[in-house]
């Protein structure tokens, strides 16, 4: 993730220790530990991840690709987490944590999370993540066309949308059904 975060917005800019900026990655494309996030303050203009792989149990691995600026879109089938400082009333900072998924051309709100603690988010966010992951994992499974060929800007208002749009989820008929 970018080093580009100053610390809180107003008020004392606590010790770097106390809150460290979340850290480049080497090329952009590793993936980054989650959970070694935690306590880190996003950017700002806050940051986006891109979820490479999940244990579902808590302390188990949970991996990300941060995704740049100039790489602000995803494809149908993606699972996103975007973090954002989330203004400060007192005490240390927060998160505001949004889970997303991508399917169809759309970028559908799974969870969010507002006046996180900094150092608690990736847990709180956890089984969020399993359930879109699963989600996509049984669609696919199934012969539903999420959308890959389709490629999404992040930063796109018209391409979030609230709920699952009509017909997003449909599968190919299969070739035999059971009874049939």
């Amino acid at each position: 993730m970018t080093g580009r975060s100053s610390g809180p917005r107003g008020g004392e800019v606590p010790a770097a220790s106390e809150v460290p900026d979340i850290p480049d990655d080497a090329d952009g494309y590793e993936d980054i530990n989650v959970l070694s996030l935690a306590g880190q303050i996003p950017s700002d203009d806050g940051e986006w991840l891109l979820v490479t792989s999940l244990d579902s149990q808590p302390g188990g691995g949970f991996l990300a690709r941060h995704l740049w600026p100039g790489e602000l879109h995803a494809r149908g089938g993606d699972v996103l987490i975007r973090l954002l400082p989330d203004p400060r009333r007192g005490g240390q900072p927060r998160i505001r944590a949004d889970v997303l998924v991508v399917l169809g051309g759309y970028l559908i709100l799974a969870g969010s999370w507002v006046r996180q603690d900094r150092r608690r988010w990736p847990e709180q966010i956890r089984p969020a993540v399993a359930f879109a992951m699963g989600m996509i994992t049984e669609l696919e499974e199934n012969g539903a066309d999420l959308g890959a060929r389709h490629r999404v800007r992040l930063d796109d208002p018209a391409a979030a949308v609230v709920g699952v749009p009509l017909g997003v989820t449909s599968g190919r008929a299969a070739a035999s059904q059971p009874g049939d």
